[in-house]
This record gives structure tokens, C-alpha cells and sequence, in this order.
């Protein structure tokens, strides 16, 4: 139970995608296990950016995505939260860096579509010598679902429990070297690719993980917009990041994914044991956080607000770099 979390769920965000906080972090993320690329310099020299790790000194900028129409990214298809299902949904490809039969173990997509699939619970209990769910410490988050289903195994207890509710799936697998047909050879016994969806298919679903691809996921504006539950893990800052407050907005979860379980029953209920289905839930309190979220980014992360955030950021570049910058824009300079 790290600093930044309160009986296993995230208490400080900010602090939760600090990997210096977190050290352990290098082997459960594919951008320090091995990522796409490495780009080095002896120079100090400033760098514009759409995201950074939270040690990193770039600039940050609204990623080029948030603000050009991009169907991948955005859409203007919203649901009311009464039309949408009490489900979770996630696609998405398997980046994160260079994954390969030695260290895909390590990466945080691969573990997170396995830690949330009901069907590799129930049919593969120790998941191959990958996830095993039965041995996960999951005892400090109390969940119902294995405290009702005492006679049963925790793995066929999750998987019931994930089945009635969970849609998590790979729709590429980007192995290296890349495999022609979009799945991978050593990883192939775990994984199926499913059909890739539209983002106005996501808006169904009441409940929308987002984690981190080779950096920051680009959906995440969408997501906040989008009136369901952003579930939100990542070790990359964007230039929005202090605009969205945790537990009002969204809901965050670490970055181990240990305390999705515990997040997830919380407002969804816990199965009940027996077989009938789930008990216990949340939805009036999940919805108003969708809402908060929702209405909040309408005012704050809109094409208006990036405009005039670069128009500013730039004005105060200009005047860092400014030879004259000690005593430029000084109200006391207009008087002479």
C-alpha cells in the first residue's frame, strides 16, 4: 500500500504517476521495459510536447488530436446515461513499446486485458504462467464477490463476476518483429484480436477504462465528454491534467491495476454468490460523477481553451527567451 493510496485506492493522483515515487513501476510499464523509440541529447534545449512523464521538464501543448476532427479520437455522438448499459468497454491496440516474447509480460495493456477478462478467469486459472487471479493481494480491498463465493475459487469468482458486466479485448497485437497478421505467435494461446469499434459505441457503455498506449491515451478528452465514467490510469501529465480533480470527474486507479476490482464493484455491486447476477452498486453515484466530469469539460478542455492556453504559453516563452526578460512586461516599465 504505497503513499499515495488509502486502503489500496488512489488517495493522490498526482503523485500515483510519479515514477520516482514508484520505482517497482519499471517493470510493469512498456515505456521503461523497452519503448518504440529512445531519442537522447547532451544539449539543453526546450521541447514542446503533447504529453511527459511527470519528471520530465517538456512543454506542454493540447495533443494535435484534441484539437483536429479525428473519428479516432472524438465524436459529437453522446448518450444519456439512462440509454447506456451497465457495462464496461475497452478496444485498442497492443503498443505501449517494443513487446516480444521475452518481456510482453511486463506491459501494463497486456496485464490490464487479462486482469479484466472473464473468460481467461474462468478458463485459464493461472492464466498460463501470466496473471494468475487466485494469487493476486487482493485481500485489503474487502470484495464482496469473493467473500459471497466462498465455496467456489477467487478465479471462478472473478470470472463470473467480470462476465456479467466487462467487454475487454485487443483488436491488434503489434508484436516485434511486427507479425503480418496483426496477432502474435507466443502470445496467441491468451489473446484473440476483437472487431475495432467506434468511439459513439463507447458512449453506450456506462463505464470507459483508459490506459496508457506508448504514452498518454488520445481518447481521454473524448471520454470526459462523453457522459460515461472515465476509469483513469497513466503516468503521463497533459496539459489539461490540473483542470480534472480525481474522484469528481473520474475515477483513478493505480497504475499496478490491483485496485480496478475494488473501483469497479464499488459502483457496479459485487456478484452475489448464487448466480442471480450483481448486488450493492453505485449508479446514482457514478452518474454524478460522469455529469460533474462531463460538465466541467465542456467549460474547460474546449477548442477555445487550447487557443488561448498556447496563446499564452507563448507569449511567456517569448519572454522567457527574451533577452530583456528580467525586466520585460513589468508594469513599472510602462511609467517611464
Amino acid at each position: 500500500m504505497p503513499p499515495h493510496t488509502y486502503h489500496g485506492y488512489v488517495s493522490n493522483y498526482t503523485l500515483s504517476a510519479s515514477i520516482c515515487h514508484q520505482p517497482y513501476l519499471q517493470g510493469l510499464h512498456g515505456a521503461f521495459i523497452e519503448p518504440v523509440s529512445v531519442k537522447w541529447s547532451g544539449h539543453l534545449f526546450p521541447i514542446f510536447g503533447g504529453s511527459k512523464l511527470a519528471e520530465n521538464s517538456e512543454i506542454l501543448l493540447p495533443a494535435v488530436m484534441y484539437y483536429k476532427p479525428d473519428p479516432r479520437f472524438s465524436t459529437s455522438v453522446r448518450q444519456p446515461w439512462e440509454r447506456k448499459t451497465d457495462t464496461l468497454k475497452w478496444r485498442g491496440v497492443a503498443p505501449g513499446g517494443r513487446n516480444k516474447v521475452d518481456n510482453w509480460k511486463g506491459f501494463h495493456r497486456h496485464r490490464m486485458v487479462s486482469m479484466l477478462n472473464g473468460t481467461q478467469a474462468l478458463l485459464l486459472p493461472d492464466n498460463s504462467g501470466f496473471i494468475d487471479i487466485a494469487s493476486l493481494p487482493l485481500k485489503a480491498y474487502n470484495l464482496s464477490t469473493l467473500s459471497a463465493s466462498k465455496n467456489v475459487p477467487p478465479n471462478v469468482a472473478l470470472g463470473n463476476w467480470l462476465e456479467s458486466f466487462s467487454d475487454v479485448a485487443f483488436t491488434e497485437m503489434h508484436c516485434f518483429p511486427l507479425d503480418t497478421t496483426s496477432t502474435c505467435s507466443y502470445t496467441s494461446y491468451l489473446f484473440s484480436n476483437a472487431e475495432t469499434i467506434t468511439l459513439s459505441k463507447y458512449h453506450k457503455h456506462k463505464y470507459l477504462i483508459d490506459v496508457d498506449g506508448n504514452s498518454f491515451s488520445g481518447r481521454y478528452r473524448d471520454f470526459l465528454l462523453s457522459g460515461s465514467l472515465p476509469v483513469k490510469a497513466t503516468l503521463f501529465k497533459e496539459w489539461h491534467d490540473s483542470r480534472f480533480v480525481a474522484w469528481k470527474h473520474f475515477a483513478p486507479i493505480d497504475n499496478t491495476f490491483l485496485d480496478v476490482y475494488g473501483v469497479l464493484e464499488f459502483f457496479l455491486g459485487g456478484w452475489d454468490g448464487v448466480g442471480k447476477g450483481r448486488e450493492g452498486g453505485r449508479d446514482g453515484l457514478a452518474r454524478r460523477i460522469a455529469e460533474q466530469g462531463k460538465k466541467w469539460a465542456e467549460k474547460v478542455i474546449r477548442k477555445e481553451d487550447m487557443r488561448v492556453y498556447v496563446y499564452r504559453l507563448l507569449l511567456e516563452y517569448a519572454r522567457v527567451v527574451d533577452d530583456e526578460r528580467e525586466k520585460l512586461g513589468w508594469v513599472g516599465d510602462l511609467r517611464s
